[in-house]
């Protein structure tokens, strides 16, 4: 069963695998790129960088800290780069570590003289800049989720994901719909492990109550989605607009 059409992309479906039966079946999706995609058409939205910069240089004024606002942008990038790297070997850290290492690398020893209170009222501005310029669902997305959910498979997400928390992404599908129609969620930012490491699969198929081999996955990287399912057993589905991998996907 290929689903999921999306703007200049395609899905390329995998069924060796999947046997729908009695048993239960369990559709695991990526999240960007694979359901959402960001507004601007960049990998990473201008937008929200530009907003979490100006947060948090008002945020370190406010405590005598003054910061060329140059300087925290790079600081941001040099961040999402380390998470993205850190993605593609299977690690990951909580939200709210990766907001105080950033901090650190601007102004070290801040925390220790501020606070962590301080510290959760940078991250909540950092958090909340994704609500302010969310990105958009994939067309049909909802009405898959929808259409999935009636005929009875057991739907979960894993994503991997930076500087927006957990409980950020629940709010925002709870505001646009779609947070009904899964049954368990992934998020590498709050289980400290990321795609392709094997753990984070395993664990959200055995949160849906299915074997592997009555599980599919559908995602847009080859190497941390399809790689990454495939080698527990899992059946594949690659969204072909997303990233390439020296991994042989199953479709």
């Amino acid at each position: 069963m290929c689903f999921l059409p999306a703007p200049t992309c395609s899905v390329s479906c995998s069924t060796r695998r999947i046997v729908v039966g009695n048993s239960a079946t369990g559709i695991t999706f990526d999240l960007w790129q694979t359901l959402i995609f960001e507004v601007d058409g960049y990998p990473n939205s201008k937008a929200r960088r530009t907003a979490r910069t100006e947060r948090v240089v008002s945020e370190l004024a406010s405590h005598g800290v003054d910061l060329d606002p140059d300087t925290v942008r790079q600081a941001f990038t040099d961040l999402s780069a380390e998470i993205t790297s850190g993605h593609d070997h299977g690690h990951d850290r909580q939200f709210e570590s990766w907001v105080s290492i950033l901090i650190e690398r601007l102004v070290p020893g801040f925390e220790e003289r501020a606070g962590a209170s301080v510290i959760a009222r940078i991250a909540e501005q950092i958090d909340m800049t994704f609500v302010e310029s969310p990105p958009l669902l994939i067309d049909g997305c909802a009405q898959v989720l929808d259409e999935l959910s009636f005929e009875g498979h057991k739907i979960g997400l894993i994503s991997n994901t930076g500087l927006t928390s957990p409980e950020m992404y629940r709010s925002w599908f709870a505001d646009i719909g779609i947070l009904d129609y899964f049954d368990f969620l992934a998020f590498s930012n709050q289980q400290e492990i990321s795609k392709p490491e094997a753990r984070i699969f395993t664990a959200t198929i055995e949160e849906l109550e299915v074997v592997p081999e009555r599980a599919l996955h559908v995602g847009d990287n080859l190497h941390t989605d399809i790689g990454g399912a495939a080698a527990i057993g899992m059946s594949t589905a690659w969204v072909k607009c997303g990233i390439s991998s020296p991994v042989e996907p199953t479709a």
